[in-house]
């Protein structure tokens, strides 16, 4: 996998390469990483449509934002090299608490017992996964994988929405930065709520034979190619349904590509990652975004995605980081997507941070967006344009104050508002919405 998450990939690497033996293919032996993310809005917990939900959409980001008061990942591996030259990995990855999905909802927890119980989110194994390289018979550098995983992913750093990966179960082969893999996942969540009645969903996607509604990506990708003074990556998808209903125009297959250029921060000092994107059918999902949410596509919906981020070192004191995005959704077919002939959504994030020492921090995050619609009555808006924006202010307590420094305990304050009066930040309110709360982080 060449990303582990935008918030771990560099120190696990790093400690990684450190602790191997220098003839060491892999580290040797058993790791434990992690991450947490403790999350408190003052006085409420709030449902996702209250907070992840405009994050998901493009029109805010920030800690107000997170659907998860309390998201543990612990990840367990282990590595082995073999005097004949081979290695293997074995990965298990663990998940507590991560409710940003259909069927989420933030919950403060207390010491009662089954405060778990039909929540989705709860302890689940999001990883699990055999790996093996160099075997006699392979090529150097060549190495073969199966199971379950989170396979090549990629997320902007304000948003944090993933806008690449194959999430879901199967295996695949790969070659120095070149590989083919076959991934499959189910569409829907664990359970849901019809009316008064709590179901399991996993029944929900099948045919009228009960047999499974599978979706499957079959990924080609290139990294690391050198050129324009950086490095490209390149994706192609094909993805497929089995046993989609042919007088529906339910989409039963479809095909996305991504083009990634990673580079300075344009020109200047620091780094910059450029995505564009397109998808059409299954892969309306940003093109390149795989998993158990691709199962809502018209076969002729298609979108372009297109994203810019990157933190720049503007002085030994000051780090700048920035997100761009850009996507846009239509149906070739002259159907509508999501209610709407097409949907188009720009975000523009900054988060400027400052050392004041090395154990403190001030950090903002201001973001605006804007969302065009073709009928923005059709949504309940004023206008068919609506756009939003939200200012966070926060006083960093660190052991690391680098932009990317952790553990740190984060108190923030933040204002949202939008053009549209009658926009719902949250249930009550209307308009604008101040927000207080403080927000943990930690990784290893």
């Amino acid at each position: 996998m060449k990303k582990v998450s935008i918030v771990a990939a560099a120190v696990i690497s790093t400690l990684a390469i450190g602790a191997a033996h220098a003839d060491d293919k892999v580290q040797q032996g058993w790791q434990v990483n992690g991450y947490g993310h403790l999350l408190y809005n003052v006085g409420e917990s709030l449902d996702t449509g209250e907070t992840w939900a405009h994050r998901r959409d493009y029109r805010a980001a920030g800690a107000a934002f997170s659907g998860n008061p309390n998201q543990v990942e612990f990840t367990v591996s282990r590595g082995d090299n073999y005097e004949n030259g081979s290695w293997s990995k074995y990965v298990l990855k663990t998940e507590y608490g991560n409710h940003e999905g259909g069927n989420g909802r933030g919950f403060y927890t207390s010491s009662g017992g089954n405060e778990g119980h039909l929540q989705s989110g709860e302890f689940e194994f999001k990883e699990a996964y055999v790996e093996l390289g160099d075997l006699s018979f392979f090529a150097e550098g060549t190495s073969i994988w199966a199971g379950q995983r989170y396979l090549n992913r990629q997320a902007g750093i304000i948003t944090k929405e993933y806008w690449k990966q194959s999430s879901g179960l199967g295996g695949g082969i790969q070659h120095d930065n070149m590989g083919l893999a076959v991934v499959s996942a189910d569409a829907g969540d664990g359970y849901c709520t019809v009316g008064t009645a709590t179901l399991n969903c996993k029944n929900d996607n099948l045919d009228d034979n009960g047999s499974s509604k599978t979706m499957t990506s079959v990924d080609l990708y290139m990294y690391g190619v050198e050129g324009l003074g950086g490095k490209f990556d390149f994706d192609v998808k094909y993805m497929t349904r089995t046993n989609v209903d042919s007088s529906t125009n339910a989409a039963d297959d479809g095909v996305g590509v991504s083009v990634t250029y990673s580079t300075s921060y344009y020109g200047f000092d620091g780094w910059s990652l450029t995505a564009l994107t397109y998808g059409e059918g299954l892969a309306g999902t940003k093109g390149v975004n795989f998993g158990s949410w691709n199962g809502g596509w018209d076969e002729s919906d298609r979108s372009i995605f297109l994203t810019s981020y990157g933190v720049a070192n503007v002085t030994d004191n000051l780090q700048i980081g920035t997100e761009l995005v850009y996507w846009a959704l239509d149906n070739k077919d002259d159907r509508q997507v999501w209610g709407q002939d097409d949907v188009q959504r720009l975000f523009v994030g900054v988060t400027p941070s400052y050392k004041i020492n090395d154990n403190f921090r001030m950090e903002a995050v201001l973001t605006y967006a804007n969302e065009m619609l073709d009928d923005g009555s059709a949504w309940g808006r004023d206008k068919d344009d609506t756009s939003f924006v939200t200012a966070t202010l926060a006083p960093v307590f660190t052991v690391n104050a680098d932009y990317w420094g952790r553990p740190q305990i984060k108190p923030y304050v933040t204002y949202m508002t939008s053009s549209d009066d009658d926009y719902a930040w949250a249930k009550d309110s209307d308009g604008d919405e101040t927000r207080f709360g403080v927000e943990a982080e930690i990784w290893f």
